[in-house]
């Protein structure tokens, strides 16, 4: 508030910064009304009561969390692509990474020397685009490296939905079965606090706007259900998903920096709210980015020699630039891509409607795993129900009708419905939030009637188990069931704020309940002062930051 006095014009209008940093600046004192309401309200919230709450975790559970983060022995991981938490032994995890570092094409060792280089190479570059005038104070500010600054992390997310049926079958009556199977994992180089972190995001706000421009981008499940349903199709198309192999890691850096300059003429007409630096400085920030992944795993410093670390901000969006070029190159060369009635990609995976035969298609598959040394397509063929994103797309009962596919949720085997424990401390808005937006995920889903009715007896069963009444499900569900399924495949408009809201950022007690009445008590202090009053035209809300979960307590990317 007392910045917002010392620096507001009156205008009301605030033009926000694409890399604007909390600054830490300690205004001095506003108005007699503002440090009136200010001094009123420290006052109500002083009075709250601060007695220690129960813990919900009980004194076993907290002994157990505490053996298991603490054991030596084992790793601790989120699974890819799951909601779940993979406990694997330590040897085979380190087995895993290192049979990844041990390829000389993607990696090699390097010292902490190549590190500080890095640093300065950076530091040197950052400092130049500012003194030709190619980046402004803030964005300086921004990108400069941090004393505190590490190297990246390297870990690896257990792929356990790769694990097949079988070997499902197997271990639901033989634990030890475990030990036959060769669990995969995705590397991610964890990039917090790194020197390319930010240089990274940066990198990424001028070329994200150029990948969505791409016929084949898909953004989000909403968008690919909207382009499927536009198409009317013969009865004898068969669909393809295809998987691309370790795409991040198996792209050369030259052929991405080649991808970006020629796609610059893109850049170049789109509208950003700060200088697009020139191409030739651009293109040298990007190389010295893809060339000098430098991050360390057990003790070992690695660089990345080949591919982008999952991990960058960026990352996505590069691949996904080189990926169309390669994707166009195909269909050039594929001599039925007339009869690609639909292609539809998201990062590594893909969509396709053909209006051939599988021997046709086969065509496809084969110019794909020849056209790139390094990147490979596998796929799955059907002519009537494939999987895609978290959908079935199927030939149901309104293809038969009106020759639109149908499409349903699809639940990955390996999905164990860790929706939020009902015993969790939470506000009562953030239960009833997450019931509201995964019904709505299910009526966006499922044209069937009959299977957005199995979907919600599902879900409604697996809420009841952790712990819901069905009292307390069945009016939020009823409500959301209301809304049209048209209505949530439309893209909710985000509106404009003239300026930022006033926000008291707190974490959640339930002791404190009655704070939201608290900071507004006094409002009318401010009410009644008309510069404060133009200041503040509406009273102050809560948002609450959120605690670290269980998973975030026992997984981290260090070792």
């Amino acid at each position: 508030m007392r910045c917002k006095y010392q620096f507001d014009d009156g205008s009301n209008k605030f033009i926000p910064h694409p890399f604007q940093q909390k600054t830490g600046y300690n205004p001095s004192l506003a108005n007699n009304a503002i440090e009136d309401y200010i001094f009123a309200t420290k006052i109500e919230i002083g009075k709250l009561n601060t007695k220690k709450i129960k813990s919900n975790i009980s004194i076993k559970e907290k002994i157990a969390l505490s053996t298991l983060r603490n054991n030596k022995n084992i790793i601790i991981k989120k699974a890819d692509k799951n909601s779940s938490t993979v406990i694997l032994d330590k040897d085979k995890y380190d087995k895993l990474a290192m049979d990844h570092l041990n390829d000389p094409i993607h990696y090699e060792q390097v010292d902490k020397s190549d590190f500080e280089e890095l640093i300065k190479i950076l530091n040197e570059k950052i400092n130049n685009l500012y003194r030709k005038s190619y980046i402004d104070d803030t964005t300086l500010k921004y990108l400069s490296i941090p004393k505190n600054t590490r190297l990246g992390r390297l870990y690896f997310l257990p792929k356990i939905h790769k694990v097949n049926d079988q070997d499902r079958n197997q271990l639901k009556v033989n634990k030890e079965w475990l030990d036959n199977i060769n669990i995969t994992g995705r590397p991610i180089v964890s990039l917090c606090n790194s020197p390319l972190e930010k240089v990274g995001t940066f990198l990424d706000y001028f070329i994200n706007p150029v990948v969505k421009q791409q016929w084949t981008y898909t953004k989000d499940t909403t968008d690919f259900i909207n382009k499927l349903e536009k198409i009317k199709l013969p009865q004898e198309i068969i669909m393809c998903s295809f998987d691309i192999s370790s795409m991040y890691t198996n792209m050369r850096h030259e052929e991405i920096i080649e991808a970006v300059d020629r796609a610059w003429p893109k850049l170049n007409k789109c509208v950003y709210e700060i200088q697009l630096p020139p191409k030739t400085e651009f293109l040298e920030l990007l190389k010295i980015v893809l060339q000098n992944n430098i991050f360390e795993f057990h003790g070992n410093i690695f660089r990345q020699r080949v591919g982008v670390p999952m991990g960058l901000s960026t990352a996505p969006c590069l691949t996904d630039l080189r990926m169309f070029e390669i994707i166009s190159d195909i269909l050039n060369r594929f001599q039925y891509s007339e009869d690609i009635l639909m292609i539809s990609i998201y990062r590594d995976d893909g969509f396709i409607i053909f209006n051939k035969s599988e021997r046709h298609f086969m065509e496809f598959i084969k110019i794909a795993n020849s056209v790139h040394p390094l990147i490979k397509f596998t796929h799955t063929i059907s002519n009537t129900e494939i999987q895609f994103l978290d959908v079935t797309i199927y030939k149901g009962k309104r293809f038969l009708e009106d020759n639109i596919l149908d499409v349903k949720l699809y639940r990955k085997p390996t999905d164990n419905f860790q929706y939020l424990d009902k015993t969790s401390s939470h506000p009562n808005a953030v239960f009833k939030g997450f019931i509201i937006g995964e019904t709505i995920r299910i009526i966006r889903s499922s044209n069937n009637e009959i299977d957005r009715k199995q979907e919600i007896d599902l879900f409604k069963n697996k809420l009841i188990q952790r712990g819901y009444k069905e009292s307390q499900i069945e009016p939020i569900m009823k409500e959301t069931l209301k809304r049209s399924r048209h209505g949530t495949l439309i893209y909710k408009k985000k509106k404009k704020r003239i300026a930022p809201p006033l926000v008291l950022a707190t974490r959640y007690n339930p002791l404190f309940k009655q704070l939201g009445r608290l900071i507004r008590k006094h409002w009318h202090i401010i009410e009644k002062n008309k510069t404060a009053k133009q200041l503040f035209p509406k009273p102050p809300i809560i948002a609450y930051k959120r605690h670290k979960n269980l998973k975030e307590y026992l997984t981290s990317s260090k070792l």
